[in-house]
């Protein structure tokens, strides 16, 4: 059995070429020896946005993550939290609470950990994930996230929606029930593709 983290399957799925097969040996070294493990860039960003909803005071808790932060981190921070400024706006976004859950296909789980549950004024709530990368995240890659939320959805929020957030550029993505048809196929053969370099990694 492997397991992967929800990023590392779409850092995968983005990647191409003989970078494919470097990415999966990489992961397997860390996944066997875990004091390999690095460290996670972006939680602190994803802590404070949680702290400013729970708060209600996102500009005064990025103000201080940026602050805080060293001279590498401090620009990378500074776009995450003018996105998420801008994505918040004038949206009335409430939290919600949502669980955690595992997708497998045959000796491959990915851990699906969403980042925030949103609820938009009246409506639904809305599990979601939260993209903080420097490169603009593609519309495949979001479909794949989306569509893995929706597969888990009854253990992360019974009745709730997927959704993606490009947080620099404030760049939300939902799923259609056309590229829902689409995407199953496609996430599937890619979950079939690493377990193929995964065990030639052995």
């Amino acid at each position: 059995m492997a397991y992967i983290t929800l990023p590392t399957f779409v850092g995968y799925s983005t990647s191409s070429g003989p970078s494919r097969s470097s990415f999966v040996r990489r992961w397997r070294r860390q996944y066997e020896d875990p004091a390999r493990g690095g460290f996670n860039f972006y939680l602190r960003a994803a802590n404070a946005i949680r702290a400013g909803r729970i708060s209600g005071r996102d500009r005064e808790v990025l103000r201080a993550l940026v602050e805080n932060a060293d001279e590498r981190t401090r620009p990378h921070y500074t776009e995450i939290a003018n996105g998420w400024l801008r994505y918040v706006g004038r949206r009335d976004l409430r939290l919600a609470e949502v669980g955690r859950s595992r997708w497998r296909l045959g000796s491959l789980e990915v851990g699906i950990n969403p980042h925030l549950g949103l609820r938009k004024g009246d409506g639904p709530v809305y599990v979601t994930w939260l993209y903080f990368k420097e490169e603009p995240l593609s519309r495949d890659a979001a479909q794949m996230v989306l569509w893995l939320l929706e597969q888990t959805m009854d253990e992360l929020r019974p009745g709730g929606r997927p959704l993606v957030v490009d947080v620099r550029r404030s760049k939300e993505f939902a799923l259609s029930p056309r590229d829902r048809d689409k995407v199953r196929p496609w996430v599937r053969s890619e979950a079939s593709a690493f377990m193929s370099l995964w065990e030639a990694a052995a």
